[in-house]
């Protein structure tokens, strides 16, 4: 079967930690078994990663939105600070798209959490689980304004995509908007669940997301696993992958590992540590792991995500400074982890068929 240079598909996942690029997996994959053109555009660690996993498509540099954290807790007004810088990425995007667009003859942009990437010529899909804000406190006066805004962003795209099953309901207010053209697409996750394999590990920690945040919390993590003589494997998430650390006789620590390996890993281990980004708690649901959840600091989204599924007794969640692991561990069996229907359908295959006809 010959390509499809009639129907070229611009993949664009948003470089804010690896999620966004990792839950288009699958669509790449789809597209790719079908013979469809695919075209990735992004930018950093995220187009770092696509191009590593499929090195035989065409890629394009995006602006980049260079998200900032600062070591404390200030994510909301950190984000606001930086507003102007993210207005104009996003300006500077939808340029970028006219171009490549006429450049690759493309016909279809999925687009996760970019906004600026659609296109009068195209047929536009965006991707996303937050369709609502979710402040709380002195600044739940901003959801309503905010969600009038994203109202406005929406009504730019197609089709809105929620990686989510109705029935699973993992995303809970987070994706209840009630908008036109929103389909539930089923669990995205860059993994299927293996084969058995013989349990090697107790703790495997994985960690994601942007600096100072990331390394704090590895830090943390180290010092207890230290007290625990655990048999422990770390995948600190930063991209050089040929380097191995022997941190004592039960630690060992991992740079980075491809998709195949990291799934191996998670198989071999007992419990996971990990964020509480929605992407990672896909891939927690694909592979029926147990885990403790600890949200970024301040970061409204996965803050909500944990507590909702602590709640559900699903995963235990402990926040970043109050961190306790050998008190987790003690706990973390009274968490059922997700349990998704052996049948589970990924409903996205359906809808890239409907595009193609």
């Amino acid at each position: 079967m010959q390509e499809d240079f009639y129907n070229g598909f611009l993949i664009a996942p948003l470089n804010w930690g690896l999620g966004h690029a990792t839950r288009c997996v699958p669509i790449i994959r789809y597209l790719m078994d079908k013979k469809i053109r695919v075209v990735i555009a992004s930018d950093g660690e995220a187009l770092a990663y696509l191009k590593k996993e499929f090195p035989t498509l065409n890629y394009e540099v995006l602006p980049s939105y260079n998200v900032e954290y600062t070591p404390d807790n200030r994510f909301i007004s950190n984000m606001f600070r930086q507003l102007p810088k993210f207005i104009k990425a996003y300006l500077d995007e939808k340029a970028c798209i006219d171009d490549i667009i006429r450049k690759h003859n493309i016909s279809k942009i999925i687009s996760d959490n970019r906004y600026g990437c659609h296109h009068k010529d195209t047929k536009n899909i965006l991707i996303t689980h937050q369709l609502r804000p979710n402040f709380t406190g002195v600044l739940s006066y901003l959801n309503w304004p905010i969600e009038q805004i994203l109202r406005l962003i929406f009504d730019n795209f197609n089709m809105v995509w929620v990686p989510d099953d109705e029935s699973s309901n993992l995303t809970g207010a987070l994706s209840s908007l009630p908008i036109a053209d929103k389909k539930y697409i089923g669990i995205l996750s860059r993994f299927e669940k293996p084969e058995s394999h013989l349990i090697t590990n107790e703790i495997l920690v994985i960690l994601s997301g942007v600096e100072p945040q990331r390394s704090i919390l590895e830090e943390k993590i180290i010092e207890q696993l230290k007290c625990l003589q655990l048999t422990s494997v770390i995948v600190s998430g930063i991209d050089d992958d040929n380097k191995i650390e022997n941190i004592n006789s039960y630690i060992t620590k991992y740079q980075r590992l491809d998709t195949k390996a990291l799934s191996i890993l998670i198989s071999e281990s007992k419990y996971i540590i990990c964020r509480s980004g929605y992407s990672s708690i896909m891939d927690l649901a694909v592979l029926g792991k147990k885990a403790l959840l600890i949200p970024t600091p301040g970061q409204t989204e996965q803050e909500y995500l944990a507590l909702k599924l602590m709640n559900e007794k699903k995963f235990l969640m402990q926040n970043q400074q109050d961190l306790n692991i050998e008190q987790a561990l003690k706990q973390i069996e009274d968490y059922s982890g997700i349990l998704l229907p052996s049948s589970q359908t990924n409903h996205f295959k359906d809808l890239i068929n409907k595009l193609l006809d």
